[in-house]
């Protein structure tokens, strides 16, 4: 009947954050039995079927048609299909060796079409129907369309293509799935979203429709355990409460598959864990039965409620209250520690400091943490509130105390000029600080028209760039280059650098320049600090006439200021010792963003660079992270965003494995946040990579698309744009709107689409 299936793996991406379900599998669409019911329990009905005995894998079918083994001129045409041999195609259906609609096996009737279409060979798909071949033939033992069998595998390009001509969406196989239904089970995003633009958001299918056993594709997304689909189809409004023909809601198949994710959104969402199914089972019974408690428990924590199913109750009325407190509890224990080291013996301190610990931890997840409101997928911890921020505004605030209170008073004579610039530096880090914490890191605005997302899903259709490396699936624009989208704003963020804790925000176009100003002067300022503190513990030690108790206490430190200081004022040694110990993480963090300014290069980008190093995997290996399906040999249109430019978007994006996160230790995660990592990253490129022999090899720097020279990536990141402001502003200011430089030319960084070239004369730039 047929030849071996060529080249088809599933155009969805399975990645460990996400753990979405290959429908195609056999093996993860096992039977699972949850109770009394013979029928709804037993999931052989949600296993993918392509047609008859059609092997997924590619391999050759186990029971051949004997027909098809005796026409050997049907089996080459089909071969050819299958294969994407156009000028074998053409050759046959122009010598009029076979009709084009007369081109099916003769048991099956599966047509060149269908093998064309299932294996993603568009290039044929557009011949045959340009020959007339009927889009909406039905074969297989599903009679089943062409449009059906590119949907199990998420062929975008092919969907596109056979819609545009004449393909009917509404039409259901012999299982009754629709097209809306076969793309989900496909569990690719891309091929979810340009139905539900193209084709449920036009009124041609209904978001909520059934299939004979009254399962919606919400349920089927979630029994899959498929987030990112889940996610999509609830800002379609699809209905959280229709269960199927046995009671099953969507919650309750998510609960038996397990995938916290889609717990997370379904429970967010309004769905009723308490409710039954027709054998009177709720989500807590399934997930015992199921093992998949934790999973459970963890959505529910989550989203509000405690593991029984009942609210959390919520100490603040408002999450901004919460954070608040978070905001301010590290002064508060900065300052007892401080006192605690400063009047009691040092290991009475620790102790004590490790109860308070302990205590404040507990206290802030228990009691200000659930307050925090829903923030997405991503669990609310301590890691991702203002915590760290905090940290550094409770270590700011304590060194303008000591330094107003006790050491200007003491060295304003002799020091004046220190004190000022202290002042200055102060007032400057508070401003930036506040203005970091605040304001736009230059997010881009959210698409809301349905018709503006159609045309963008169109464009890039057309170019042959639609996955999620070019369109976010959260906010559903089109992604320009070196942009990222952003969790904590919800929004994708231009030319995104990186997010840092320190000042609860990302940083990105607008607010890299003041970042850089900010960690700039607060170095500048612990230095200035010290030198202050020496000179206030100089006078503190002329202060005190027995000199030899000192010397006798400071073996370590000796006769220094320093020793004046722990013997007479330990409160203002501590904080400046404190301080002295930021300086070190705060110093590397200048480096590597210097580094990175000279390359041209973001903190994102420069981490893809390193994960590419490091990415090892065996041959072969296959990893569809950006859910492409832009069919082999397409030839795109030109962008017609920049006709007639040539392309030149050749960006640094993730790798196989590189969303593979390891398990992280308390050293590892205190080691990032602090840019260690990337310290000894930018040290080892800086001196070199050597093989075994001792000679260097490539940088991992060595080719960076956006990397124009130092002198001219130094003008792009500091200068403005507008060339009509004053030098000292356009080094200052930082941009107010989209437009920056790059390559020396003003780009509108909301619509960056192509990079300059490289080989433009700098005599024609914008500086």
């Amino acid at each position: 009947m047929v030849n071996e299936l060529e080249n088809m793996p599933p155009a969805s991406t399975l990645t460990d954050e996400e753990q979405m379900v290959d429908p195609s599998n056999s093996d993860s669409q096992e039977d699972i039995s949850l109770g009394d019911s013979n029928d709804v329990t037993s999931l052989a009905s949600l296993k993918a079927i392509r047609s008859g005995n059609e092997d997924a894998s590619g391999n050759e079918q186990m029971n051949r048609n004997d027909e098809a083994e005796e026409d050997p001129l049907l089996t080459r045409y089909h071969t050819a299909c299958q294969r994407g041999d156009l000028a074998t195609v053409k050759e046959m259906i122009h010598g009029k060796l076979l009709e084009v609609n007369n081109d099916g096996d003769p048991v099956e009737h599966i047509t060149g079409l269908h093998w064309a279409s299932i294996n993603n060979r568009l290039s044929v798909v557009d011949f045959l129907v340009s020959q007339g071949a009927d889009v909406n033939a039905r074969a297989g033992a599903l009679h089943a369309t062409p449009l059906h069998w590119a949907a199990r595998y998420g062929y975008v390009y092919i969907i596109d293509f056979l819609l545009k001509h004449g393909a009917d969406p509404t039409m259901t196989d012999d299982q009754g799935f629709n097209l809306l239904h076969l793309s989900v089970n496909s569990s690719n995003i891309m091929l979810v979203l340009y139905v539900l633009f193209n084709v449920v958001s036009k009124g041609f299918l209904d978001v909520d429709c059934q299939d004979p056993k009254g399962r919606t594709s919400l349920l089927w997304a979630a029994y899959q355990g498929d987030s990112l689909t889940v996610a999509v189809l609830l800002k379609f409004g699809a209905s959280i409460k229709i269960a199927d023909t046995e009671g099953f809601t969507p919650l309750h198949w998510g609960t038996v598959k397990g995938q916290p994710h889609v717990l997370k959104y379904l429970i967010q969402d309004g769905a009723d864990f308490f409710q039954k199914t027709d054998t009177g089972k709720d989500c807590f019974a399934i997930a015992q039965e199921m093992n998949t408690v934790y999973s459970l428990r963890e959505a529910l924590t989550h989203s509000g409620f405690d593991y029984h199913g009942y609210p959390i109750r919520k100490w603040f009325k408002k999450s901004q209250h919460a954070k608040l407190v978070t905001f301010i509890t590290p002064f508060l224990f900065l300052g007892i520690t401080f006192a605690l080291f400063s009047h009691i013996n040092p290991l009475f301190a620790i102790i004590v400091l490790f109860l308070l610990a302990i205590a404040t931890n507990k206290g802030l997840n228990k009691f200000v943490l659930p307050s925090y409101g829903r923030m997405g997928i991503h669990n609310v911890t301590l890691l991702r509130s203002p915590l760290l921020s905090g940290v550094f505004f409770g270590t700011l605030l304590w060194v303008t105390i000591v330094w107003f209170l006790k050491v200007m008073p003491r060295t304003f004579s002799d020091e004046q000029y220190a004190n000022i610039v202290m002042l200055v530096i102060l007032v400057s880090v508070f401003y930036l600080f506040c203005q970091l914490v605040t304001l736009d890191p230059g997010c881009l605005p959210e698409e809301t028209d349905h018709e503006n997302v159609r045309q963008t899903i169109s464009d890039l259709l057309e170019i042959g760039k639609f996955d999620t490396k070019n369109f976010c699936i959260e906010t559903w624009i089109r992604k320009p280059l070196r942009s990222k989208f952003s969790p904590l704003n919800n929004a994708v963020v231009a030319r995104f650098d990186h997010y840092c804790p320190w000042i609860f925000n990302d940083v990105g176009l607008k607010n890299h320049k003041g970042f850089i100003f900010f960690i700039t002067l607060m170095e500048s300022g612990i230095f200035t600090f010290f030198a202050l503190c020496l000179e206030y513990f100089d006078e503190l030690e002329d202060a005190h006439e027995d000199k030899t108790q000192k010397n006798g206490k400071c073996f370590i430190l000796g006769g220094s200021d320093l020793c004046s200081g722990l013997m007479y004022d330990k409160f203002v040694f501590l904080i400046l010792l404190w301080a002295l110990l930021q300086s070190v993480w705060v110093a590397s963090l200048i480096f590597v963003q210097a580094f990175q300014i000279c390359k041209g290069l973001t903190n994102t980008e420069f981490n893809v660079l390193m994960k590419e190093s490091k990415a090892i995997g065996p041959e072969g290996l296959s990893f569809n992270e950006n859910f492409n399906t832009t069919p082999e040999g397409f030839a795109p249109s030109i962008d017609p965003v920049d006709p007639g430019e040539e392309s030149n978007d050749t960006v640094l994006a993730p790798v196989p494995g590189s969303t593979i996160r390891k398990p992280r230790t308390c050293f590892g995660v205190c080691y990032a946040v602090t840019g260690m990592d990337q310290w000894l990253a930018v040290i080892k490129e800086t001196i070199g990579i050597k093989d075994s022999t001792g000679h260097n090899v490539y940088s991992i720097t060595s080719k960076i698309p956006t990397n124009y020279g130092w002198k001219r990536n130094i003008k792009d990141f500091w200068l403005t744009s507008d060339v009509n402001a004053p030098l000292w502003r356009r080094i200052l200011y930082s941009p107010s709107g989209s437009k920056a430089l790059l390559n020396g030319i003003e780009v509108d960084y909301f619509k960056l689409y192509k990079l300059p070239n490289k080989d433009v004369e700098q005599g024609n730039d914008m500086v």
